[in-house]
């Protein structure tokens, strides 16, 4: 019985950082005060290792210095929910202060 041939081909994944997106993900994780933003922080962190392309610095620097005024169809449509939560969370934390 001949030996099993080792299979040529391979997967070569693009590790590309996304470091704008991971940057909004850790601002937002600093934020989170329960678990319902914990569970949208998880799904957002599952779609930034799924997606294939960051976003924009100067969108994602705009959304983060002044949130309310940014307007959050800039943002590809997968990730706008994401940014309508950030948006609610810098809020919330503004009243709280």
């Amino acid at each position: 019985m001949p030996p099993k041939a080792k299979s040529t081909t391979t997967k070569v994944r693009k590790n590309t950082k996304k470091t704008n997106l991971t940057k909004l993900y850790n601002q937002m994780h600093k934020m989170s005060v329960d678990a319902v933003d914990n569970e949208i922080i998880k799904r957002f962190k599952i779609l930034i290792d799924a997606s294939e392309e960051d976003v924009p610095k100067n969108d994602v620097d705009q959304l983060l210095s002044d949130p309310k005024s940014t307007d959050s169809s800039v943002f590809p449509e997968g990730l706008q929910p994401y940014v309508r939560h950030y948006i609610f969370m810098s809020k919330r934390v503004k009243n709280q202060k």
